[in-house]
């Protein structure tokens, strides 16, 4: 009898992930060694075979500090979600009450773009709170399963909930350093019929708006490109495809290192935004108010928050509006077409 592939499927090593995993939460393979108990040589060993398993580097190394790759970042959170689930298993298996877990929910675009980059921060100051990340793709999904916390995009008002204003729509252009010299910048609107504009399907009219309030809208760009997923939009700004519409909250590390600049000055702010939203019956959980606060001194820290509001929950919540653009895996590969 053939055995399925279920059962023939190689498994990838587990003490070298658990190795990883702990020295990409600290980001030190010395306060990895001090928490698993063995030396530092041992983590060093165990974190090369597991990149010689999986083929690729999972830290960049710069002199004495490390740093995660995009790939090995999002890996690292479902090796922390993996083990935490295994941890959960066995304490209630043994009957035993394990820590809070703290469920969050939110849209891939800002679990990828700003939560999953500072999550390592929460956890080492708060490492009696284990957190379970959900992305969520539609409203639908949001309501699907119970979440301690969930990250949505809207005006505040939805049923049921305490809602947080976390930060407002802020959209702006994008482009690789490649495509444009950010020493000549910032440059004028005009600048624009020059190059591609590269869209996302669930945000069509981000441009058209953005080129309203900047004062040209009737401004042809020199071509269009529609996508579906917005990682893939990323990775065709990065190579100097074109000119992408960003919420900048999101590119905060692209930014930072240069793989990106704002070669435009307009901001299109919009009155909808970011919320934090707390179902009202665990509103005062005080593993929920930790992440909260965290969640609120982090996006400060980066300079993208609002001034505090909150909603209280209403009876009847307003006309739906969609959830943040949606970012399925980037391994999947997306559709393009050409805007006419």
């Amino acid at each position: 009898m053939t055995k399925t592939s279920r059962t023939t499927r190689q498994m990838p090593p587990l003490n070298p992930m658990r190795a990883f995993e702990v020295a990409a939460r600290h980001l030190s393979f010395t306060h990895a060694a001090d928490e698993l108990c063995v030396t530092q040589g041992a983590i060093s060993r165990s974190v090369k075979a597991l990149e010689e398993y999986l083929g690729e580097p999972l830290f960049e190394r710069n002199g004495q500090s490390l740093a995660l790759t995009e790939r090995s970042r999002a890996f690292a959170l479902q090796l922390s979600n993996g083990f935490m689930r295994l941890s959960e298993a066995a304490d209630e298996f043994r009957g035993i009450n394990s820590s809070p877990v703290l469920t969050v929910r939110s849209s891939a675009s800002f679990m990828v773009g700003f939560l999953i980059p500072n999550l390592v921060d929460f956890q080492i100051k708060h490492p009696e709170i284990r957190v379970r990340l959900l992305s969520a793709e539609d409203c639908a999904e949001f309501e699907r399963e119970t979440a301690d916390v969930r990250i949505r995009y809207g005006r505040g008002s939805w049923k049921n909930v305490h809602s947080t204003r976390l930060f407002s729509d802020a959209l702006r252009p994008l482009c690789s350093p490649s495509l444009l010299d950010p020493a000549k910048g910032p440059y004028p609107i005009e600048e624009l019929g020059e190059h591609v504009l590269l869209h996302h399907s669930c945000g069509k009219a981000n441009w058209s708006d953005w080129l309203a309030a900047a004062g040209a809208p009737a401004l042809p760009p020199r071509d269009n490109l529609m996508f579906d997923e917005l990682s893939v939009i990323y990775q065709a700004a990065i190579a100097g495809a074109g000119i992408m519409m960003a919420q900048r909250a999101f590119f905060q590390r692209a930014l930072a290192t240069g793989c990106l600049f704002e070669p435009f000055e307009p901001v299109l702010m919009r009155e909808i935004g970011y919320y934090l939203t707390v179902p009202a019956d665990r509103r005062d959980a005080p593993y929920v108010r930790t992440f909260k606060s965290w969640l609120q001194d982090a996006l400060a820290k980066a300079g993208i928050s609002d001034p505090p509001q909150t909603l209280s929950p209403v009876v009847t919540p307003l006309n739906p509006i969609p959830a943040t653009i949606r970012t399925p895996a980037p391994t999947i590969v997306p559709k393009v077409t050409r805007v006419a």
